[in-house]
């Protein structure tokens, strides 16, 4: 059954509402999917996290096809294998690398293989063996930037998607993109605190050989943005698989920056010279120079006004500004005015407190009034 343009357009409002409540990422996702069962067949559902600066997958969410009975803690690694080696290890198609750049980011598997869905390694090693034959994806992307993704699956006995499936979904990317990263700007704009760096050396079948012991804490965070318990966080498993395939490119793997519930941790990997198939995998808290263009880009502030934004942290006037960028001061102004409607700021000073000094997030959120030197307020107890 393929949605009318009025269940559409609520389909879109619904999104839009639900953006507003900045629900934590697993609420948000059964949210979106429990909605779009209203107007299309959908067995299973397994939502990804997205790096926006690189598109490197952050997280993964297959509860649904383990809850209902697609794969087991047993045979999910061989499915995160197949996922992960087609975006990072072989060409396949539908990637969400690809998806993201296209004008509708969202297609059908058979639709991209034009009936011959075998022409897809992710379906002869995952799709095909567990009874999944049917597959769409979607990326979500607003204002050119892509902050999650998810796939659909069907049986053969649900049939496959239709052309019109993947319009709504092309239609929904932008709101369900921006309830994401309104999602990611809660959550996971807290300062982490002064995490030690840690490193772990991955073995070629992802084993852990060697750890430090300042890694535990990090990898305890990493794992809490997981729905699924395994052995290491999806985002290690993603950077091990990453960095193999840079190397094997002649390349530099991608740093991935994953939001936590604590601040962004930043992964990095490197293959250790004479250790064939060995990774070394690098976690740390994400230091501040990249956190802060993080949080103004999960405000939706394009490159310039991040640009301004950051100016405006270290202290800089108007003309300051407008010198250092080759710009007027009026066009200064007038990025400074997009900058506070879009962070709910009022002036330099508030955005100073709500984006860069972080670690007043919690008082921020309560609307704690800030004094005369832009600092929060402390009650009489201190709290």
């Amino acid at each position: 059954m393929a949605a009318s343009s009025a269940e559409t357009a609520r389909l879109v409002d619904d999104v839009e509402r639900i953006a507003s409540r900045a629900l934590p990422y697993a609420e948000l996702h059964n949210a979106i999917t429990d909605r779009l069962r209203r107007v299309m067949p959908i067995d299973a559902a397994c939502w990804h996290g997205l790096d926006p600066a690189n598109l490197l997958m952050t997280t993964a969410n297959p509860v649904e096809l383990l809850a209902n009975g697609f794969m087991t803690t047993e045979t999910e690694p061989i499915a995160a294998g197949a996922v992960l080696a087609s975006e990072y290890q072989r060409d396949d198609v539908n990637s969400f690398t690809s998806l993201a750049a296209r004008r509708r980011p969202s297609a059908i598997l058979s639709e991209t293989t034009r009936g011959r869905p075998e022409r897809s390694a992710r379906y002869n090693e995952f799709l095909e063996p567990f009874g999944l034959p049917y597959e769409m994806r979607t990326v979500m992307v607003t204002r050119g930037r892509a902050w999650g993704c998810v796939v659909f699956h069907r049986t053969e006995a649900s049939g496959d998607f239709t052309t019109q499936d993947a319009a709504l979904m092309g239609r929904l990317s932008r709101p369900i993109a921006e309830a994401l990263r309104n999602t990611l700007r809660v959550d996971a704009a807290r300062r982490a605190g002064p995490l030690a760096p840690g490193m772990l050396l991955l073995d070629p079948n992802d084993d852990v050989e060697l750890a430090t012991p300042n890694a535990a804490e990090l990898l305890d965070l990493l794992r809490h943005t997981d729905t699924v318990t395994r052995g290491l966080p999806a985002s290690v498993l993603i950077i091990a698989a990453q960095t193999r395939a840079a190397a094997a490119a002649g390349k530099q793997p991608e740093p991935l920056h994953v939001p936590t519930s604590a601040g962004w941790v930043t992964v990095h990997g490197s293959m250790p010279d004479g250790r064939h198939g060995h990774v070394a995998v690098i976690l740390q808290g994400t230091p501040e120079d990249h956190a802060a263009p993080l949080r103004l880009e999960a405000f939706a502030l394009s490159q310039r006004e991040r640009e301004v934004a950051t100016l405006i942290a270290q202290g800089l006037d108007t003309a300051a500004i407008a010198q250092r960028l080759y710009i007027s001061p009026w066009t200064v102004q007038d990025h400074c005015k997009a900058i506070f409607d879009k962070t709910g700021t009022r002036n330099r000073a508030e955005l100073r407190a709500q984006v860069f000094f972080h670690d007043h997030l919690p008082a921020i959120a309560v609307q704690t009034p800030l004094d005369a030197g832009g600092h929060l307020e402390q009650s009489p107890t201190g709290t």
